[in-house]
């Protein structure tokens, strides 16, 4: 089994499986590739939500101050639990829970949710809210806005992980009426 984990991200698991299973609990975001034992399914304990799988490649993202958590299947099958029922997916199919513990699946491009493992963010149709809530775990920043109407706006785009956060606010900033401005580790958002 291989883990990639993203930024501001926390796996913990023991030094060797003794039961029938593979439990293992994550804060933040990462990537598997579970090598199949049928004998020992692979568990993901995040804030509640547990995947089992067998064998397959899925991404969770579970960090604790996100407003939903996601589940996203590239291959294989997995079941998720949340309150005492089970849900399967499918490859290409991402579980949504929300902090209200409603589950939505939908159809996605599951290669696209794991595009952080390659070095880029990419945003479709995002609220400006969870975009920076990203650039903040990656680039180590504080987050302010000046007005909540600002943290709806939503974006689209594909972003090199690597590039300087001024190029990268710069960007969003062609895109709309919004500014950011930096001192130091804090970024202020404002609507003009």
């Amino acid at each position: 089994t291989r883990v990639w984990l993203n930024a501001d991200s926390e796996l913990e698991f023991p030094v060797s499986f003794v039961r029938n299973e593979r439990v293992v609990k994550l804060q933040g975001e990462a990537y598997f590739e579970v090598q199949r034992d049928v004998n020992k399914p692979f568990i993901v304990d995040a804030n509640g939500l547990r995947t089992r799988v067998l064998g397959t490649s899925f991404n969770v993202k579970a960090y604790p101050d996100d407003s939903y958590q996601k589940t996203t299947l590239e291959e294989g099958s997995i079941g998720l639990r949340v309150n005492d029922h089970e849900f399967k997916l499918v490859p290409n199919q991402q579980a949504v829970l929300n902090t209200a513990n409603e589950v939505n699946i939908i159809k996605i491009n599951a290669r696209q949710q794991s595009v952080w493992r390659h070095g880029r963010f990419l945003f479709d149709n995002e609220n400006l809210e969870d975009i920076m809530a990203q650039l903040a775990r990656w680039y180590d920043v504080n987050i302010f806005f000046t007005g909540p109407e600002v943290k709806e706006l939503h974006f689209s785009g594909e972003i090199d992980r690597y590039e300087d956060i001024e190029r990268v606010l710069h960007m969003i900033e062609l895109t709309t009426n919004i500014s950011f401005t930096i001192n130091g580790k804090t970024i202020t958002i404002t609507l003009e």
